[in-house]
């Protein structure tokens, strides 16, 4: 019987997520962390890593460097999630002096296992500065941008520091910039539209049949303000006017590289407009 019950913890697809929700909890109660240390006692990666990053904070238990360590140690080989604790761990300063080398090595494991945007990001950051070996900006780059998913934050923010030290991407790694660039200006107007849609349509109501306002988006170089203006009306000035009003508080992240003589890039909004 005890065989059974520890095959199901371990198939359990849950206990992971709940090791993990645990362990951000504020204020982990007893009961909470021996769940994770049931689950990781019997087996469960996830919760044997959520165990070792409890012992490494001190959070719910005494602080605990060396068991923290274990536990990564345990799994870090088979789940990647291991070798980036391993790697925060080794230039914290909780282990003895910041050892970036080892950071390194780590980040470069946890990439071996799988392709991680966290491994390429704190690696990049560690070539960028040099730290750990030697100053790398154009490897620094490469990795910024296999890391990058979106048009901000801080695999963006390293590109353009980059950028501004005059390290020039090539053709391919332009492209790759350009695509996250446009997904995330696609990504972020769609949500826009969506907003749109439902708060026009909730004051309008102009409904079952569907109305359509198509608006040209455009943007234009060194501005994250777009410029607006209406491709095919729904028929009603005001509705329409509503719908730019809404649109009016996109605004773009981030800039593209445009084509030498290009200073604007454009895509089309079509607003659904109907009475649920």
């Amino acid at each position: 019987m005890s065989g059974c019950q520890s095959t199901s913890t371990q198939d359990d697809p849950m206990a992971g997520l709940r090791c993990w929700a645990f362990r951000d909890e504020a204020s982990i109660t007893r009961k909470q962390v021996d769940y994770i240390q049931d689950r990781s006692d019997k087996g469960n990666l996830k919760c044997k890593i959520m165990l070792g990053n409890l012992y490494e904070r001190g959070h719910g238990v005494s602080r605990d460097i060396p068991k923290a360590k274990a536990l990564y140690q345990a799994v870090a080989d088979v789940d990647e999630q291991a070798y980036l604790f391993l790697a925060d761990l080794a230039q914290s300063g909780l282990d003895g002096p910041p050892d970036y080398v080892k950071t390194r090595q780590f980040y470069r494991r946890a990439a071996a296992i799988k392709d991680s945007a966290s491994a390429d990001l704190g690696l990049a950051k560690l070539m960028e500065e040099g730290k750990g070996g030697p100053q790398d900006q154009q490897g620094a780059l490469a990795l910024y941008l296999s890391a990058t998913r979106s048009s901000f934050g801080e695999a963006w923010d390293g590109i353009q520091r980059l950028r501004a030290r005059g390290v020039t991407l090539s053709a391919e790694q332009e492209q790759r910039y350009n695509q996250v660039w446009v997904g995330t200006a696609q990504s972020r107007l769609k949500r826009r539209m969506w907003r749109v849609q439902d708060e026009v349509s909730a004051v309008f109501k102009p409904g079952p049949e569907a109305r359509h306002v198509i608006v040209k988006v455009q943007y234009q170089q060194g501005s994250a303000l777009p410029q607006l203006s209406i491709e095919h009306g729904s028929g009603d000035s005001a509705m329409d006017q509503a719908v730019l009003k809404g649109l009016g508080e996109y605004r773009f992240a981030g800039e593209p590289l445009l084509p030498q003589g290009r200073k604007t890039w454009e895509v089309l909004a079509d607003v659904h407009l109907k009475s649920r």
